[in-house]
């Protein structure tokens, strides 16, 4: 049993309940054990032995999407992600997430984030062969067709007249075998902004996927190895692509978590010597949960897009909710989900748009799925593959 001092942190709350509007799973179901509130109601009793870790319990807590909304509105500033987190690892037996997928979702999503992630594109022509594929799995509407390329040299140099700096670029799990075309893109980017930008050959996934699955070993030892990676006094900075990444990247101890930053806030000062072809189209500028309740800095990406004349960038409210992905969410929660997905394409689908716009490939996956299934002809891609298919070079 945990000592209850690990869970002291749940007597900050006071129970006032501002947390419950931003709160995804409070907001569909408004029963109060889906609530920040509940939810540390329910931990602070497990901690104090009142409560069993019963399915019941556990479940509420593993409904959880860690968006971290609640975190914003906390005017007691409860770490609340950090408790579910702890609770989640030391409940982990209890935990019934996994159970959710079947053995081969779950031996891909294990490929996927382990450190032989780069023959996924061998597993995926196998997977595709062998007609697996046609089988009723959740996976399959995130998959694409091919696992896209994915080698990287140690080192791109600046393409820019005054070179400005040397940085580093976290290429992840995900977005290194998915979606290789926005590091690409970044470091495209970053190379006619002025930098030299390396990619450290032994860096592992940021454990954010293990973390939230109370994995805490594993995520830990995934820290030390880029702490290890990252470690090379001669990086300005270390850019992350995924907001999902960076957020975890940021709570890393230091050095390396103080030179964390998202690709769009890192290269905000440095547009202004570039120029971009215009671009009559429209986009839908989404930001991701990670983006904006963990790492937001201020910087206000529609206004990057600005650079392209002609285009036309709608934002969602800002009060919207998490569109339902949140890691392998939208694979063990399929049903909330769908929901909460349906939510945020509703605009797109009263009006419709070239892009939309994203800075997450968790978020990108499921709602390309989304607007597929709608037959809604919309392109999706990260901010930064805008601006670098515009850059006049």
């Amino acid at each position: 049993m945990t000592e209850q001092t690990t869970f002291s942190d749940t007597d900050l709350c006071v129970k006032c309940g501002l947390c419950l509007p931003s709160c995804p799973t409070y907001s569909l179901s408004k029963n109060e054990n889906e609530s920040p509130r509940g939810r540390l109601a329910l931990i602070q009793g497990w901690a104090e032995g009142r409560l069993e870790a019963t399915n019941t319990l556990t479940e509420h807590l593993d409904n959880c999407l860690t968006c971290r909304a609640c975190e914003q509105m906390c005017p007691a500033k409860v770490p609340y992600a950090r408790l579910v987190n702890d609770f989640r690892s030391e409940t982990a037996n209890a935990n019934n997430n996994n159970n959710k997928l079947s053995w081969l979702e779950r031996s891909l999503i294990k490929r996927l984030t382990g450190q032989h992630r780069k023959s996924l594109n061998g597993l995926l022509r196998f997977y595709k062969k062998t007609g697996l594929n046609r089988l009723p799995l959740r996976l399959n509407d995130y998959l694409p067709s091919k696992a896209s390329a994915n080698h990287f040299n140690k080192t791109y140099p600046s393409l820019a007249s005054t070179k400005m700096g040397h940085v580093a670029l976290f290429t992840g799990c995900a977005s290194e075998v998915i979606d290789s075309k926005t590091l690409k893109d970044a470091i495209f980017l970053l190379q006619h902004c002025g930098f030299e930008v390396s990619i450290p050959q032994n860096q592992h996934c940021c454990g954010a996927i293990d973390l939230h699955a109370g994995n805490k070993n594993q995520t830990l030892k995934l820290a030390q190895n880029n702490q290890t990676a990252f470690s090379d006094k001669h990086y300005d900075a270390v850019i992350t692509v995924a907001s999902g990444c960076g957020s975890t990247l940021l709570e890393y101890d230091q050095p390396v978590s103080k030179k964390v930053f998202d690709i769009s806030d890192f290269i905000a000062p440095y547009l202004s010597s570039c120029s971009f072809k215009p671009l009559k189209a429209s986009a839908w500028l989404h930001t991701p949960c990670t983006l904006k309740n963990v790492q937001a800095s201020g910087t206000d990406i529609a206004n990057l897009l600005s650079n392209i004349n002609k285009l036309t960038v709608h934002s969602f409210n800002s009060q919207q909710n998490c569109c339902g992905a949140a890691g392998t969410y939208m694979l063990t929660h399929k049903e909330t989900a769908n929901t909460l997905l349906e939510q945020t394409l509703a605009p797109l689908k009263q009006q419709t748009t070239d892009y939309l716009l994203t800075s997450n490939v968790g978020c990108a996956m499921h709602m390309h799925a989304g607007l597929k299934q709608a037959g809604l002809n919309t392109t999706t891609l990260h901010p930064v593959s805008l601006l670098a298919q515009q850059l006049e070079v």
